[in-house]
């Protein structure tokens, strides 16, 4: 009899040491699992938003403003990164502080919104629908083309996404939040990010999201976190940008060139070949012009502007303002950047020519013996950031037949700057 109960007492022996092992192994409380978990609604991604009363009012606000917007959260399969209500506040918030320290009274997401609707002057006019477009842009930013959940962004160091207008680069990358006594093994989340068209993840905007994978009937929605500010850092920026007068120049009909001192020995595209003076022509700051300068013999270059009529005879043209942009790595290479400059113009009826040996394409070049007076110079001229446009005016209101942009010093100025770089140039005409 107690042979038979021998093996009844080893199982249970070893059933009682498996459950103890099992209670042992229990996680501890804060550790979550971390594999995905798609909640799934058979609601669109418009109609989901609507079902969150008092939580995403305001994206829904700027969806049903903007044409089209609705329809491409209805039928379109795309993945959007929901901005909440509070997103909105702090962008608004950090808006109306600068423009209290200005003196100007406050202004709101609706009216921006509303563009133009309601104003009578032109200016007013032209001002509202460059901030309701720029709206439109921002909002563009956390609606992507295509379905990403969060396992997308698993590979390694995540994945760039295309905006669904325009094709903005953003950036998606899997995290996992800390759970209690153990990093990375929380819940999982996306850190998303505005690239700023930069290949260096120092440069990018940064945002994490609360919730993610919510199949929706036509999309995917990933929740972001509600001290996000909306816009990243851009949202301040551009509702204060001011854009530049008119541009002077025709570039169907007028010439444009660089050129350096001859003893230099430089020349368009010696640094780059895809990166050339007519770069700064192309109305693009993705694009860049390169050249090389010697700040120990003073070898930098000027850029040229000869206006011509349709049969390419000189003509004269009045120009009161030039613009300057800085490239795609200018804060990276700040002593690229330029740091003094002048404006310089002409009345010589015949203010450039041919080159007698032509140098690669630079077929062009100013006449020796024309005479320049200066109009503008800037010293001290520092750039904080890429990609940023400034305005310089100055008085005039004489019709010359050319003008030059005069290099006189990049970065800081020493003997060791070997390059300058810009993304555009312009020069435009004010007309109040």
């Amino acid at each position: 009899m107690k042979n038979e109960l021998l093996p009844m007492k080893l199982l249970a022996a070893i059933f009682v040491a498996a459950t103890l092992f099992t209670l042992g192994c229990k996680p501890e409380k804060g550790m979550y699992n971390a594999s995905p978990v798609i909640s799934t609604t058979n609601l669109t991604t418009y109609d989901y938003l609507k079902s969150k009363p008092g939580v995403y009012d305001s994206l829904l606000m700027l969806v049903n403003t903007f044409k089209g917007m609705k329809t491409i959260l209805t039928d379109s399969a795309v993945t959007l990164f929901a901005p909440s209500n509070n997103s909105f506040q702090l962008a608004v918030t950090n808006l109306n502080d600068l423009r209290a320290s200005r003196g100007q009274s406050p202004i709101y997401l609706s009216q921006l919104a509303a563009g133009a609707t309601g104003l009578t002057d032109a200016k007013s006019i032209a001002s509202a629908k460059l901030d309701s477009a720029a709206l439109d842009t921002l909002v563009s930013m956390y609606i992507i083309r295509n379905l990403y959940v969060a396992d997308d962004f698993s590979v390694g160091d995540g994945l760039t996404v295309n905006s669904v207008r325009g094709g903005y680069p953003m950036h998606g990358q899997r995290v996992f939040a800390d759970a209690e006594g153990f990093s990375n093994g929380g819940v999982e989340t996306i850190q998303f990010a505005d690239t700023k068209r930069s290949l260096f993840v120092a440069k990018w905007a940064l945002t994490t999201t609360s919730s993610v994978n919510i199949k929706t009937k036509n999309g995917i929605v990933h929740l972001l976190t509600s001290d996000h500010t909306f816009g990243f850092d851009e949202y301040t920026a551009r509702m204060t940008y001011v854009p530049p007068p008119p541009v002077a120049w025709n570039l169907k009909t007028d010439l444009l060139f660089p050129y350096w001192p001859p003893a230099s020995n430089y020349y368009d595209g010696q640094v780059s070949a895809g990166e050339v003076f007519s770069k700064v022509l192309d109305g693009s700051v993705l694009t860049k012009f390169i050249s090389n300068v010697d700040a120990g013999n003073n070898y930098y270059p000027s850029l040229y502007w000869f206006p011509r009529n349709a049969d390419g005879s000189t003509r004269a043209a009045v120009c009161n303002s030039y613009t300057l942009t800085t490239a795609n790595d200018s804060k990276l290479y700040q002593d690229r950047d330029p740091r003094a400059f002048k404006i310089e113009a002409t009345l010589d009826p015949a203010p450039w020519q041919l080159r007698a040996t032509p140098l690669f394409n630079d077929i062009y070049q100013p006449n020796p013996n024309a005479v320049w007076v200066q109009l503008d110079v800037r010293q001290d001229q520092d750039w904080t950031t890429n990609y940023q446009e400034r305005t310089f005016d100055f008085v005039n209101n004489v019709a010359y037949t050319g003008y030059r942009l005069v290099i006189l010093q990049v970065g800081t100025g020493s003997s060791s700057q070997t390059l300058f770089q810009i993304s555009e140039w312009t020069m435009n005409l004010r007309s109040n």
